[in-house]
């Protein structure tokens, strides 16, 4: 379409149904505000100018959007109060830019419209002898929607749309809806005001409609080619149907790109991700805020990236990521936690239960399992044994450590920072490690042993007696039975529960 035209997007609505505290166009859809995906419809047909019409009670979306978008100039108008859609579009006539001879008019809550059915109205309706052009669908449940009414003699133009409210038994039973999504020439506002004129207001709302308009001008129905496309967003469940469409668009994409799902129906993934051909995602993976994913790597299952850098020929299983880069050859998993700042280079292998954090691990290093590496740098090719812990926060500040290469830390080991240990280090298993090691050194820091014979026995018996002084006295103990020609005989106590 030429760029002669603005694009008005009715956002003013008040969304009663959605029961939130923030307008539900900035509620996200697979990591994006509903309001976005219209605004990214529209923009390939490159318009002169965005038009958006807003309330006062969702004024952030003029901070948001206002002045421009994606570099489209957005212009913002206020309807205060809320007086239905053809009040809405009346406001807009001083804010059209000079040189604008049509409007592309919708709704904020349509997430699913595409550019290709927004290019298909905007082609048929200048194409018609038409003045103005609206989109319509066939509605498998039209309950709620405004019903569109062909003329007779010709059957491409709009007579009427009634709304819902205003529908009698025989109009409900039609099918075919509008979307709200109109093309309409300047004209338009001359209508408006006719309609609002003769019609007026919806007895039932109170309100003025912007459908009223098809009757004093010559209207087009474009059908659309199905009616997912302009399903609106009016509540909770609505906006996870439309996001579920959104996934199997999103997922179906980057399968034709050369990406494997097993089980796709069960990956989450956001619109921005990037993910190049033989990545292979298994069951129950969440991808989000923009993670990229090389070539060759293999989610197994389980995983959830947010944020990430990920790169060739890695295998990850039940990976917690968070803003960490991996570079090529990595193996993690499974259970470990990858937090801000983590950056596991050439074929490091990070094992079950370890969790990272502005750790800037060597290539081969390993991290087999157990352990907790905060604020460090490790070169090449080290060894972390089970149950480490950099101990990198003294109840203040964090403290870094930085390992040589080809060090290797014996299990159960603490590393006190701020700490340096040289190249090719040992640390002996269970040492509390406070200084520096140099290069090449073997650092042990524990206690000596010392075996106590016998002291397993005293030390129960004085824990009896403890037990014992606490009761207030010794524990009265029953007489052992007394055997008799006739076996053994109860005790008297014994003899006394019978009773």
């Amino acid at each position: 379409m030429d760029g002669n035209f603005a694009c008005v997007i009715l956002a003013a609505g008040r969304s009663v149904r959605f029961k939130s505290r923030t307008s539900k166009l900035l509620h996200e859809l697979c990591g994006k505000p509903m309001l976005e995906w219209v605004l990214d419809s529209v923009l390939p047909l490159q318009p002169a100018q965005i038009i958006l019409v807003h309330g006062q009670h969702n004024a952030e979306l003029a901070e948001l959007y206002g002045g421009s978008y994606k570099g489209a100039p957005v212009s913002c108008v206020v309807q205060d109060p809320p007086k239905g859609t053809a009040d809405a579009l009346l406001k807009v006539y001083s804010a059209v830019a000079a040189g604008v001879e049509r409007l592309l008019v919708l709704p904020g809550d349509v997430p699913l419209i595409t550019s290709a059915q927004l290019s298909a109205l905007c082609t048929n309706g200048q194409a018609s002898r038409f003045t103005h052009a609206v989109l319509t669908a066939i509605a498998p449940e039209p309950q709620g929607y405004g019903r569109v009414l062909r003329g007779n003699a010709d059957t491409s133009r709009v007579a009427r749309i009634v709304e819902e409210a205003d529908a009698d038994e025989e109009e409900r039973e039609i099918n075919e809806i509008n979307s709200g999504i109109y093309l309409f020439d300047m004209s338009v506002f001359e209508h408006l005001e006719d309609a609002a004129r003769e019609l007026g207001a919806s007895k039932v709302k109170g309100e003025y409609y912007l459908p009223d308009v098809v009757q004093f001008a010559p209207t087009l129905a474009v059908r659309a080619d199905d009616f997912v496309t302009i399903s609106g967003v009016n509540d909770r469940a609505q906006l996870a149907e439309a996001e579920a469409v959104l996934l199997s668009r999103l997922r179906q994409h980057w399968m034709r790109e050369g990406v494997t799902f097993r089980m796709p129906e069960t990956v989450y993934i956001h619109h921005d991700v990037e993910l190049s051909p033989d990545v292979e995602v298994g069951p129950h993976c969440v991808l989000t805020r923009g993670t990229r994913i090389g070539s060759g790597t293999v989610l197994i299952q389980g995983c959830y990236l947010e944020s990430c850098s990920i790169g060739e020929d890695c295998t990850l299983l039940h990976v917690r990521g968070t803003e960490a880069e991996l570079l090529s050859g990595v193996r993690a998993g499974p259970y470990v936690n990858l937090r801000p700042g983590t950056i596991l280079r050439e074929d490091v292998k990070v094992g079950n239960f370890v969790e990272t954090k502005k750790a800037d691990v060597g290539a081969r290093s390993k991290l087999p399992h157990l352990q907790y590496i905060g604020d460090a740098t490790l070169g090449e090719d080290v060894n972390i044994g089970a149950g480490t812990i950099f101990c990198n926060y003294d109840g203040f500040e964090k403290h870094h450590t930085t390992l040589g290469n080809k060090v290797f830390i014996g299990s159960n080991s603490s590393l006190s920072a701020p700490l340096t240990i040289g190249d090719g280090a040992y640390v002996a298993m269970a040492s509390a490690i406070v200084s520096d090691v140099p290069a090449g050194a073997l650092a042990i820091a524990r206690a000596r042993q010392e075996n106590k014979l016998n002291y397993v026995a005293k030390l129960k018996e004085k824990l009896r007696q403890r037990a014992e002084q606490a009761q207030g006295g010794m524990v009265a103990q029953a007489p052992p039975p007394v055997a008799t020609g006739d076996g053994a005989r109860a005790t008297n106590a014994e003899e006394g529960d019978r009773k």
